[in-house]
């Protein structure tokens, strides 16, 4: 319910500001009768709701510490674990958070560019990718099944592409040497948890 409740909010009270704002200031310059504004309001009103719509899925989200930023940039695995590189790239829905589970369970919610690292154990995996809120239901969720050996590397590249129906979401599996200096410049978030 609140991921209508916000947009419709924030596109009344856009609407409602524009009309307000373009009356008065048709009024002062003495035209009447000018429903410019009102049209203006609506329809700036209606961009607004939208946009809010499509970010309801957001969720708060923590920057990883500079100690935390400079051991991932490391690329050296926990002992008896892999290390899971969750990277988001991509112009496409940057601001959307972009929900990433491994084997069912809920990792991190990246937005572009921004990445995340995991330890994760040894074995068989399956990394989901999808969007909460509005984008939903514009997107198609993806899913790609991994092994990893013990202290392994694993890279998983995640981007949105642009469908007819619905947009794809996009996760490729990479290396630590294609990555390596794109990370640096990136803001790294903390994961919602340490280990899977």
């Amino acid at each position: 319910m609140q991921k209508f409740i916000i947009p419709l909010v924030a596109g009344f009270a856009t609407a409602f500001a524009i009309n307000f704002l373009m009356s008065f200031a048709s009024a002062a310059a003495g035209e009447k009768g000018d429903n410019t504004g009102l049209y203006v309001g609506i329809a700036m009103g209606a961009i607004v709701a939208l946009i809010f719509f499509n970010l309801s899925g957001n969720r708060s989200t923590a920057a990883a510490g500079a100690e935390a930023k400079q051991r991932a940039l490391a690329f050296t695995p926990t002992p008896g674990k892999a290390a899971l590189y969750l990277v988001r790239t991509g112009f496409v829905g940057k601001l959307a958070g972009m929900n990433l589970a491994v084997d069912g369970r809920e990792v991190a919610q990246l937005r572009s560019p921004r990445f995340a690292r995991v330890d994760v154990a040894p074995g068989a995996h399956t990394l989901r990718a999808s969007f909460g809120g509005g984008l939903a239901g514009q997107t198609k969720a993806s899913e790609l099944a991994f092994t990893c050996a013990d202290s392994e590397i694993v890279v998983m590249k995640l981007s949105m592409g642009m469908g007819v129906v619905q947009n794809p979401l996009k996760i490729e599996r990479s290396s630590a040497d294609a990555v390596r200096g794109e990370l640096a410049g990136m803001q790294m978030t903390a994961p919602d948890v340490a280990a899977v």
